[in-house]
């Protein structure tokens, strides 16, 4: 039986690696894409002409990845996960657009990310080390940050920034133009329509600030010291009393020599749909 036009024998490698490729005879790949050594894809994947996937990739079955689509090396996809197709705006006119994925990332079952656009800078950005559980949705033109989290049935609107190491709980609900800050925790089935601020707990349909996250800033390693000096900036922010300029002229005076701390100053300050408080 000879193989429909376009695929691709298994063992082949597109990049001049030693690595084969491992294509299964019923996915389409087309001639166009780079496609690099050890990479393996599943029954049924169609994979298009801009596509590129780095070395040792895993690609499930019934996957579509279209567009400007770059996958980092050692990404994991798994099966139904639809990649780099048109963004959901009406604004779209079929411009050129790309989406990226760093390396090792987690995409798991039914997830959808579609490329950027024009107006929002023209590319959708995933980092290194993501996890994003099944059934999510990543809008045109977000960026996620290395080691985020989301969990299953989270979607994010248009232009989200979610921060490094951020975790976003399952079927929560991310307005467009958001930032969710580093190291946040956002409880399932929150409704997040203001920016969270770095390092923090919120939880609820608007969500509510519940204190920082202080069990995730132990388990990436942060000293004692960063911790007590996050948490003495949050109550001057949220729990003194005073006005966020008076809040903030007092942390540059007491405790400005923490990095952690100028990044939560800077969160704030740049903010332009308010923190959740």
């Amino acid at each position: 039986m000879s193989r429909p036009a376009g695929i691709r024998r298994g063992g082949r490698t597109a990049s001049g690696g030693d690595a084969p490729v491992h294509l299964h005879p019923t996915a389409i790949v087309s001639p166009s894409a780079t496609i690099g050594p050890g990479v393996t894809v599943g029954p049924y994947t169609v994979i298009g002409d801009h596509v590129s996937i780095g070395e040792g990739a895993s690609v499930g079955s019934h996957v579509i990845i279209d567009g400007w689509t770059e996958i980092g090396r050692g990404c994991r996809i798994f099966s139904h996960a639809v990649l780099g197709t048109e963004p959901q705006d009406l604004k779209f006119q079929g411009e050129k657009s790309s989406l990226v994925i760093g390396d090792h990332a987690v995409i798991r079952e039914f997830t959808t990310i579609h490329r950027g656009t024009a107006g929002g800078g023209g590319k959708t950005v995933i980092g290194n080390h993501v996890l994003i559980m099944a059934s999510t949705h990543v809008a045109h033109d977000c960026i996620l940050g290395d080691g985020a989290i989301l969990a299953t049935g989270a979607g994010l609107g248009g232009h989200v920034v979610v921060e490094e190491s951020a975790v976003i709980g399952g079927l929560v609900g991310v307005h467009q133009f958001c930032r969710i800050g580093k190291y946040a925790l956002v409880g399932g089935c929150s409704a997040v329509r203001q920016d969270v601020i770095p390092f923090s707990k919120v939880s609820g349909d608007g969500p509510k600030l519940y204190g920082l996250n202080t069990i995730g800033l132990r388990r990436h390693n942060h000293p004692k010291e960063t911790i007590r000096g996050l948490r003495k900036a949050y109550r001057l922010l949220f729990q003194s009393g005073l006005n966020t300029s008076q809040a903030v002229a007092r942390i540059q005076e007491e405790i400005w020599d923490c990095v952690e701390v100028q990044h939560l100053v800077q969160f704030i300050k740049t903010s332009e749909r308010g923190v959740a408080r």
